[in-house]
């Protein structure tokens, strides 16, 4: 077996679409991306295309390792080995290459997020020394409705990043953190309410994605933020609401008390001290 590595940036966009999808098939949760949700994969959640990797074997792209990195933190943004490939030790190998690699850019931790109930990968990142920081789990409300209809104004996406970055969790995962959230662009939004913030997806589409909830420190426990989710479904009746499973376990209360059911996958979110 002649195995190699190479970076990502010399492959072109629909090739490396292509290596994604393949390193995904039959996973746990099947992940199919096309050029457009890649490139905004890209930028919002900042992936370096020159740090990240491509897995060769015998001369044939066998996995994929898309990097990002912010200050002297990495985070492995998606790992997927082909199908065909698995089970040779090639994820074993990866990840050898991939710490080292970290560590000779002078990083101090590497972060990732991985399906609780996967267990292969589970293992795989433990065996290299991630730990476990929180679990991540998500939600969702189907045909929501309400009559609670708030003062909501709209805000700009980078200004939200920045309330978030102000006065959420410092540790939050990569994708919900300020800097992730500032990178959103139209047609995601972001709403205010006094001192409630909200950033959803689309929200003409079907589906809206919750992405971050957040409320001032010195206004908690008074309600505000049930009732900007309430006022948010209220000002979009009959969607399906969704909050992916990377929300911090611990945040979870508010949406239980606005009447979002808990999904049942959950992820972990884990970190390499280097």
């Amino acid at each position: 077996m002649n195995f190699d590595i190479k970076p990502a940036s010399d492959y072109s966009i629909p090739d490396l679409v292509e290596i994604v999808n393949r390193g995904f098939q039959g996973y746990f949760v099947p992940i199919h991306l096309d050029v457009t949700a890649l490139l905004n994969m890209i930028r919002k959640d900042g992936i370096d295309l020159t740090m990240s990797r491509i897995q060769v074997v015998d001369g044939e792209p066998a996995g994929i390792a898309l990097l990002a990195r912010r200050g002297w933190t990495s985070r492995l943004a998606a790992m997927g080995i082909a199908e065909e490939s698995r089970g040779r030790g090639l994820g074993s190998l990866f990840m050898e290459q991939l710490i080292e690699e970290a560590h000779q850019r002078g990083e101090h931790e590497m972060v990732l997020e991985v399906i609780e109930q996967n267990q292969p990968a589970v293992h795989l990142y433990k065996k290299y020394g991630f730990k476990i920081t929180r679990r991540l789990i998500g939600f969702i409300r189907h045909d929501a409705a309400e009559n609670i209809s708030g003062d909501l104004s709209e805000m700009d996406l980078r200004e939200a990043g920045q309330h978030i970055t102000r006065y959420g969790l410092p540790d939050l995962p990569w994708q919900l953190s300020g800097e992730s959230i500032a990178q959103l662009n139209l047609p995601s939004r972001a709403f205010c309410d006094g001192q409630a913030y909200i950033v959803i997806s689309n929200p003409d589409a079907k589906e809206v994605v919750i992405w971050s909830l957040l409320v001032e420190p010195n206004a908690r426990g008074n309600g505000l933020g049930v009732k900007m989710l309430k006022s948010i479904v209220a000002h979009r009746p009959g969607k399906t609401w969704h909050v992916p499973a990377i929300l911090p376990e611990e945040l979870g209360k508010v949406y239980e008390r606005a009447e979002f059911e808990r999904e049942k996958l959950s992820q972990w979110q884990m970190k390499l001290t280097l």
